[in-house]
């Protein structure tokens, strides 16, 4: 007589463990990704304001956000974008203000804000497990406030 060990039975059990641990190994791969490149795009973002205010401070014309096309840098929305290594100038949203005016002694800010997209299906793996929405970029902002020589 053949007696079937069903109760013993460890087949799936591998399998089992490892579609439980595989969306939560994903999420902390994809995080550290994402992450990683968040920090690049807001590291280039503050680079390209201060840039662009240092230009704006030493009595450069601001010009318009037009000029921020990657390739003009004799203005200061073009200095700033410019500086911004490798950002999508389409997300990217430049301003410069002189609250007091154009006058020496007086001060410039320089900001931009960034939409910075995911590369990594981060956010449809965590909504998927969550059963929530997670978003699929994240808003950067940057500001420098420097005064006019």
């Amino acid at each position: 007589m053949r007696i079937i060990r069903i109760a013993n039975s460890t087949r799936g059990q591998s399998l089992m463990e490892i579609s439980l641990l595989l969306p939560v190994l994903l999420i902390i791969v994809f995080g550290i990704i994402d992450f990683g490149l968040g920090m690049r795009s807001y590291i280039s973002l503050s680079n390209g304001v201060r840039e662009g205010a240092r230009f704006a401070a030493i009595g450069n014309p601001a010009g318009a956000p037009a000029d921020c096309d990657g390739t003009t840098d004799t203005t200061v929305y073009g200095a700033l974008c410019a500086a911004t290594d490798g950002l999508d100038f389409d997300e990217l949203e430049p301003h410069v203000t002189y609250p007091n005016g154009y006058a020496s002694g007086n001060s410039v800010v320089v900001s931009a804000d960034y939409s910075h997209n995911f590369v990594t299906p981060l956010s449809d793996l965590i909504g998927f497990v969550s059963g929530g929405a997670f978003p699929t970029s994240i808003e950067l902002h940057s500001s420098t406030d420097m005064r006019i020589e």
